[in-house]
């Protein structure tokens, strides 16, 4: 399986809301990126919600390190980690998981149910 594969698009409103209830939570100062952010490829799994972020639609995959590291439940009660990757100066990906390894990731969580995994 592919790391990514092209998906050059705008982010949805969900996709931008879960950025913005992260930003707020973890990293205020990327707030004002949100809406220049465009997606530019997706999982190479083609099923699950993960996304790359790039300035302009013809930017490049980077990988990122660990920025914020979230995990919430699904309209059908699984957990679903939420993991932010980045550089220093903007997020790069945005990377959805199965937590109990029970079923595939196809929905983004609900964001009343988000706790930081440190916690």
């Amino acid at each position: 399986m592919k790391y990514s594969i092209p998906d050059k698009r705008e982010l949805t409103k969900p996709e931008k809301e879960l950025l913005e209830y992260l930003f707020a939570k973890e990293k205020a100062n990327w707030n004002n990126l949100i809406a220049d952010l465009k997606v530019i490829a997706r999982c190479g799994c083609g099923k699950c919600p993960t996304i790359m972020f790039g300035k302009t639609l013809e930017s490049k995959t980077e990988k990122g390190k660990l920025i914020i590291d979230y995990f919430g439940k699904g309209k059908n009660g699984d957990l679903i980690g939420v993991s932010l990757f980045g550089n220093e100066k903007m997020p790069t990906e945005l990377e959805f998981y199965t937590v109990n390894g029970e079923s595939e990731v196809t929905e983004l969580p609900i964001l009343d149910s988000l706790k930081p995994v440190s916690e």
